[in-house]
């Protein structure tokens, strides 16, 4: 006989709630290991938790549309013959919030800082101790969008997550808007912090950003991680997401455009909408992105990409098959030995939509 409690999770080092939005399985199911059994909307965006043991749902403690602190107990699993006096036994022995350890007692801490490289300003998130793994965000994004991977890898690596030039709370001088201005500028950033043979994961412009980067400073690349990438032989430039976003004037324009990057629009909760509203609303920051949605639309960079690709160090791909922001790579055109991952269950954005199947391919490099 075992009992367990669901609890709500910890997305990230900001998350303090959640919003039980549907239980995906009722009370009596049989759960297996990895199965998905609810979704939980988060500030930041709306995501599905799996089961981490296998048993039966004997009693749903948050019902659809409470909201939960994290650590606070949401559901009860059992194994074997258990009785509802049981369950009812270990709820009322159980502490109603499980508190974790501080942050600021270990070295998993999230920690930013704000560093100046070749003049401009950038912010930077830092966690955890190893071997460095540098997380470049896409287009119009910052460093948050990593949370799920922070919070995953930071007890196996170093992980570093920049805030790009004209994104977030770094500078929104942007120069040329390049991918060579874009990869010196995190090149000097990872210099200044003393990085080497660094795992470099880049999501979309931060992929090419990534390959660029490999190409110019190959000393501070090991491997690369290229989630949904940009500037790949086969792939597209979405036009309408970028124009969205640099010409969005009000939060229903943003949200019109966040909508495109994933598979299924109920996942751009209302707090992403805002946090995008507010990031690009700050001054220069939609001039900054109109600059680099122009470069990208223009191609000559990622053209150049095209007949490097046999000079990277060891790449693994990560694409998605309803991917309608940069589209599909032609896997014929890549260079032998690139490990190839497809995933069916997300757009544009699978390290939030499935991180944990992103996660345990980035664990793996590690």
């Amino acid at each position: 006989m075992a009992i367990k409690a669901i609890r709500m999770p910890k997305w990230g080092l900001a998350m303090e709630e959640g919003t039980i939005i549907d239980w995906l399985i009722a009370e009596g199911d049989a759960v297996a290991e990895g199965d998905e059994i609810l979704e939980i909307e988060t500030t930041k965006i709306t995501n599905v938790l799996e089961a981490t043991n296998a048993g039966q749902l004997a009693r749903i403690v948050a019902r659809t549309g409470e909201v939960m602190p994290v650590g606070a107990i949401i559901g009860v699993l059992t194994e074997g013959e258990v009785s509802e006096g049981e369950v009812d036994a270990f709820l009322a022995d159980s502490p109603a919030v499980e508190v974790a350890a501080e942050d600021d007692e270990d070295d998993t801490a999230l920690a930013l800082q704000t560093v100046t490289v070749n003049g401009r300003r950038m912010n930077v998130a830092q966690a955890g101790s190893g071997r460095a793994v540098v997380l470049l965000h896409g287009f119009s994004g910052d460093h948050g969008n990593w949370l799920f991977a922070i919070e995953d890898l930071k007890g196996a690596a170093r992980v570093i997550a920049p805030d790009l030039p004209g994104h977030g709370a770094s500078e929104k001088d942007v120069g040329d808007g390049s991918l060579a201005t874009l990869a010196d500028t995190v090149a000097a950033m990872l210099t200044g912090m003393e990085v080497s043979d660094a795992i470099v994961v880049g999501h979309s412009l931060g992929a090419a950003v990534a390959m660029r980067l490999a190409l110019d400073h190959p000393a501070l690349v090991g491997q690369l991680a290229l989630v949904c990438p940009a500037g790949l032989p086969g792939g597209v430039v979405n036009d309408d997401f970028l124009s969205g976003i640099v010409r969005a004037e009000k939060a229903r324009d943003v949200k019109k455009a966040l909508q495109l990057l994933v598979r299924d629009p109920a996942t751009v909760s209302r707090d992403m909408v805002d946090g995008v509203t507010r990031a690009i609303r700050l001054d220069g920051a939609q001039a900054a992105l109109g600059v680099l949605r122009d470069r990208m639309l223009d191609g000559a960079d990622f053209a150049a990409l095209h007949g490097a690709l046999d000079a990277l160090p060891p790449v693994t791909l990560i694409a998605s098959r309803n991917d309608t922001i940069v589209g599909a790579p032609d896997v014929a055109a890549l260079p032998d030995g690139w490990a190839v991952h497809w995933l069916d269950d997300a757009g544009h954005l699978p390290h939030l939509e499935t991180a944990a199947e992103v996660n345990a391919l980035l664990r793996a490099l590690i």
